[in-house]
């Protein structure tokens, strides 16, 4: 992987980070979404979740790489003189959250399962609204 392939994956991770922002304040005051929309919702987010343990696992082998490729130290911002420690650390923790992802994976798929054959008949307009941004 070259320098421009590096800024490409950032860029690519940036964006991933400020879609589910985006998201998120575009959901965070929904009053009248239909439960097949959330249904859809959380398949897509199965989606991203199912292809993070192998996102996670390439990260995991750049930093092994590292080791035997570039010649690195570390900053004096932390404790920790041994970038190979660090590095070993870091793969420890990029392996839990890949089984933590394919965990995710099956919880958000169970959910969008579960909400997928839900009919919606409208609005019932007796209910109370829920709070909004101005409330």
């Amino acid at each position: 992987m070259d320098n421009n392939d590096d800024c490409q994956a950032t860029g690519h991770a940036t964006a991933a980070r400020e879609h589910v922002h985006s998201f998120n304040r575009a959901t965070m005051w929904v009053r009248d979404q239909i439960p097949s929309e959330t249904s859809d919702q959380l398949a897509e987010f199965a989606d991203i979740a199912a292809v993070l343990p192998q996102a996670f696992s390439q990260l995991s082998r750049a930093l092994q790489q590292t080791l035997t490729h570039q010649v690195l130290s570390m900053d004096s911002m932390t404790e920790e003189t041994d970038p190979s420690m660090a590095i070993g650390l870091a793969r420890l923790h990029l392996e839990e959250a890949r089984g933590l992802a394919v965990d995710l994976h099956k919880h958000l798929t169970s959910a969008s399962n579960a909400t997928a054959h839900i009919i919606s008949q409208g609005i019932d307009d007796d209910q109370e609204p829920m709070p909004g941004p101005q409330d």
